[in-house]
């Protein structure tokens, strides 16, 4: 796909949600090509229309057939609960239409080898939107890291929290949707820690359940072999500092808060008594370096990013899985 600032990159939305208005807004933001949203879909076709109508969007459907079949979009991203992930982008993975998929990209191992395996055959773009991934806060921490600004890493503790409703028909307490706080928030400081550190070879876990199995609070303790460790924290019933501190034998880098989003700096302090804070100033929400890293992907045919990549989508849900099983965490109708 040959896309430069003249070119017209088509796409499609599944789930007019909070986070694809936030989308939207950025893709206005990227300047690599032209970006046109030519379609969303919701089950609640009212829902489709209304989002249709506030950004100018020019068809709206209720079905996922009919929306690849008359709209043909170029790419599809997904931003419905985690629940519908694999079903919607394996759909679209089938039919040889790029996927851009909100993190977590499916609820289990199984599906995400699945659709890997499908974007292989067919020789299709598939992403994980793990969005951190791509914003300057985390390249700046990376480049640090790599300048051994603070020395050799022995820890990192991280956490991510919401104090969500307990409602039945929020999906954070929505078990069928694999509500709770691991794959929303927990997914955050997990990644984080697999980013820097690699795979762990031993991982402990507890976690705090709802009588409905929902994960309210998960706390994890990750081992790796040059014996450094993780402390992980995810939780919808409190609220947390929401920093992640990466400590080092020369100094800490913490990312402030909110470190998974726009934070308000990064600042590293070294044991010496002397520190340097570094800005963190972009607009929008920050989707656009992920749009940016789509279009860099088609532009090459690539089907995957070398930044975030299928095996690290694999490895992020191993992990997940891993973590899941030993705090009894079980979303019924997908085990």
């Amino acid at each position: 796909m040959d896309l430069t600032q003249d070119a017209k990159l088509t796409w499609a939305i599944i789930g007019p949600g909070n986070i694809a208005r936030d989308f939207i807004h950025d893709m206005t933001l990227v300047t690599e090509c032209k970006n046109n949203v030519v379609a969303v879909m919701s089950n609640d076709l009212g829902e489709a229309e209304a989002f249709a109508t506030a950004y100018h969007i020019p068809y709206f459907f209720n079905s996922i057939q009919k929306m690849l079949d008359l709209a043909s979009p170029d790419i599809v991203y997904i931003s419905t609960p985690h629940a519908a992930h694999f079903s919607q982008a394996l759909e679209c993975l089938q039919r040889h239409i790029a996927v851009l998929c909100e993190k977590p990209m499916t609820l289990n191992l199984e599906q995400v080898t699945a659709l890997i395996e499908t974007s292989k055959a067919n020789r299709t773009f598939l992403m994980e939107g793990m969005w951190i991934r791509f914003l300057p806060s985390i390249g700046q921490v990376l480049e640090l890291l790599r300048h051994n600004m603070i020395g050799e890493i022995n820890s990192i503790v991280a956490d991510m929290s919401y104090l969500a409703p307990e409602d039945a028909e929020n999906r954070f307490y929505n078990p069928e949707l694999g509500g709770g706080s691991l794959l929303d928030l927990g997914i955050y400081p997990v990644y984080l820690a697999l980013l820097i550190l690699g795979l762990p070879r031993l991982i402990k876990t507890t976690s705090l359940l709802s009588s409905d199995g929902i994960d309210k609070s998960c706390a994890i303790i990750a081992e790796y072999a040059d014996s450094a460790y993780a402390i992980l924290e995810s939780s919808i019933i409190k609220k947390t500092g929401k920093k992640a501190h990466i400590y080092g034998d020369k100094g800490c880098i913490t990312i402030l808060e909110p470190w998974n989003e726009k934070p308000a700096g990064i600042l590293v302090s070294f044991y010496d008594g002397t520190s340097a804070k570094y800005p963190c100033e972009w607009e929008g929400r920050g989707f656009q370096f992920e749009i940016a890293e789509v279009i860099h992907c088609l532009s090459s045919h690539r089907i995957e990013s070398d930044l975030h990549n299928h095996m690290e989508s694999f490895r992020l849900i191993g992990l997940l899985d891993e973590i899941r099983s030993q705090a009894n965490i079980v979303y019924p109708s997908y085990e």
